[in-house]
């Protein structure tokens, strides 16, 4: 036997050289193949999930332009791959979140008047302000076809580069009924990383405040114009402002869209700007507007470009009526001036007293208000007496539905001999504040829209039976109450999806008198705004913080007089405070949602239950209760259903009180 003509172990050679390129081939097609599709789908999922954090950081922007207090959020911008053995993965994905600027950031609102005459001195015609967007571009390696998302004029849009076009991940609040609001976002921001980053929006001038405008030219539409990446054939067929009647949208050149209103008005403009990132300083003050002149002071308030107070601006007046020529402005953004009695006569109705602003320079603004001040209204310590309003006004909730929408305050007869107070007549700074409901089935203290009591006891009251969902429609130039006479007012019904109006009889208890030196209390409740959104519900507003005009008319002997008094709802008195509640944390994730809360008794008894509520899309709702204790409350609610649009935590006390916190504010 020859050896080289031996072949046994050629065979095993050739088998481990196969098996070997077998693997080696397997792990290539694996590396090829498999790893590029679990990627994709790794990116895919961490796409969906990035969605939901920018619908998060939509929310805290425009809850921050609503409340004023920001709501940081989390935003993953990239992600991770699964460790491989034998096997490479790409690096890790990451995503750039910026603002961006437009070639034309203005936001505009044209043919607008303020109702009020001292805002309509600076909201007289176009209303303008500059904003930014905020854009998230992903970085995958894989999932290519992924979408450039943005938050602009209010939604949240994917954008589709390829296509060109864009699909709606929220609706707009542009314009909601007969409400407009424009956020501005300000500010720089550009990061990009493949791990989460926080985003705290800040309020630059926020929350937004509501104010009443109507046609400048009645016979001429509104016109909102905002810059956006939105196509207006998109805003039609995909948000609320499809359909509507009276409005139309149209393409306004590259990026923008111009939103038409031809309904007539009135409407209510609110207006904020929001920082993002880097945030540039508060706005400056803009002009001034009268609070009150009140007895023998007056107060006025200087406000921003986005109707926002201006705290520490300088306010000046020239006039020698005023004890002191120059004020600043305090953190609630008023300066009150007092006025005195230089012997001087009044003639023609009164005098007129301007007040300017001041700016950096030391120079007055052009922006100023007027008010009219006459012998009566200025104290010369005469004795000659008037009726004055003393102390501070506390809030209350009348109809136990935890929103303290009641408040009260008192006034003094200083005048040598009684007074018969015969009308009342209320007025809210905030147009929307628009209706009055006591919704209590009786009549006199905490059970009708109006209620007076003198301190020897005396009272009267002024109560509008309603039935059903009625309520007193207090209108733009606000409600008179009269304590002498029964009177037919302007009422609102709910019918349909709308408001009807219906007449509403007054019925009334009889004048009060007041005797010289003493005090009454007056009471008015509660209160409500129209809600715009179509859905037969209207908002009860918490008054607290709230700036209303109240007329106090009184009968002296054979005269006739009255005293107008700006009333800001103040705090709530012992034994009636209510439990609060705060959303801390949203989280999506799976098939349900998980809501983090903190809650308080606010020093009034102990927590009883906190009870989690979601609204879908579909317009489906569901909701989790659980049973707590003690004072206060830190916890977690997980509730399962379709992804919400709104959550609300409703927390109620062991007295029954309730309060409630809502996402989006």
């Amino acid at each position: 036997m020859r050896f080289r003509d031996d072949t046994r172990g050629v065979t095993v050679q050739v088998g481990a050289v196969l098996l070997f390129a077998t693997i080696i081939i397997a792990l290539a097609v694996y590396q090829a193949t498999v790893v590029p599709a679990q990627n994709a789908d790794v990116e895919y999922k961490h796409s969906q999930q990035v969605q939901d954090d920018l619908v998060q950081l939509r929310n805290s922007v425009l809850g921050t332009a609503s409340a004023g207090d920001a709501r940081p959020v989390s935003v993953t911008l990239g992600t991770t791959y699964p460790s491989r053995v034998f096997s490479i993965n790409p690096p890790s994905p990451a995503g750039r979140l910026a603002t961006e600027t437009y070639a034309d950031g203005t936001i505009r609102v044209s043919n607008v008047a303020a109702t009020n005459a001292e805002t309509r001195d600076y909201l007289n015609g176009t209303w303008t302000a500059t904003t930014k967007y905020i854009s998230y571009t992903p970085g995958y390696n894989e999932f290519q076809t992924a979408p450039t998302t943005r938050y602009t004029a209010t939604l949240l849009a994917d954008y589709y580069a390829d296509e060109g076009s864009s699909v709606l991940q929220t609706d707009q609040v542009l314009v909601r009924g007969d409400t407009i609001t424009l956020v501005s976002v300000a500010g720089s921001l550009d990061t990009a990383q493949a791990g989460a980053v926080a985003v705290s929006p800040a309020a630059v001038s926020a929350p937004h405040k509501r104010v009443q405008v109507e046609p400048k030219d009645a016979a001429q539409p509104v016109t909102v114009s905002v810059p956006t990446t939105v196509s207006a054939a998109t805003l039609r067929s995909q948000t609320g402002l499809g359909g509507r009647d009276g409005v139309s949208v149209v393409d306004a050149g590259p990026n923008r869209v111009n939103i038409t209103l031809e309904t007539g008005g009135p409407y209510t403009l609110q207006t904020a700007r929001v920082g993002v990132g880097e945030t540039p300083p508060s706005p400056g003050p803009r002009y001034l507007t009268l609070v009150g002149n009140d007895s023998d002071q007056v107060t006025v308030a200087a406000r921003d470009a986005f109707n926002n107070p201006v705290a520490g601006a300088s306010v000046v007046s020239r006039s020698e009526r005023v004890t002191k020529a120059v004020q600043t402005t305090g953190e609630d953004g008023r300066a009150t001036f007092a006025l005195r009695d230089d012997g001087r006569p009044v003639t023609g109705g009164g005098e007129r007293v301007s007040f300017e602003l001041v700016n950096a320079s030391g120079t007055t603004a052009e922006r100023f208000v007027n008010v009219t001040v006459d012998q009566e209204t200025i104290v010369s310590g005469d004795g000659g007496g008037d009726l004055v309003r003393v102390g501070g006004s506390t809030v209350f909730d009348m109809n136990d539905d935890g929103v303290t929408g009641g408040f009260n305050f008192t006034v003094r007869n200083e005048f040598s001999d009684a007074v018969t107070i015969t009308d009342v007549s209320v007025l809210p700074e905030d147009g929307s504040i628009d209706l009055l409901s006591d919704d209590v089935r009786s009549e006199g203290r905490r059970a009708s829209e109006l209620y007076v009591e003198a301190e020897d006891g005396n009272q009267t009251f002024v109560d509008v039976p309603t039935r059903g969902e009625q309520y007193a429609y207090l209108g733009p130039r606000g409600m008179t109450l009269s304590t002498e006479r029964s009177r037919e007012e302007q009422g609102r019904e709910e019918e349909g999806f709308g408001l009807g109006s219906v007449p509403l009889t007054t019925a009334v208890g009889g004048s009060v008198d007041v005797s010289p030196g003493e005090e009454a209390t007056v009471e008015i409740g509660e209160f409500y705004r129209s809600n715009n959104n179509n859905d037969r519900s209207l908002d009860a507003v918490d008054i607290t913080d709230e700036d209303v005009r109240v007329l106090v008319s009184y009968r002296r002997g054979s005269t006739s007089g009255s005293r107008e008094f700006a009333v800001t709802g103040g705090y709530k008195p012992s034994g009636e405070n209510f439990p609060e509640v705060t959303i801390t944390d949203i989280s999506r994730r799976g098939p349900g949602t998980t809501v983090e809360y903190t809650a308080n008794a606010n020093g009034d008894g102990d927590l009883s239950t906190v009870t989690v509520t979601t609204e879908s899309i579909l317009g489906t709702t569901n909701s989790e209760t659980v049973s707590v204790s003690g004072e206060t409350d830190t916890g977690t609610i997980r509730i399962f259903g379709l992804r919400p649009l709104v959550i609300t935590v409703t927390v109620t006390d062991t007295d029954g009180n309730t309060a409630q916190d809502v996402y989006p504010r």
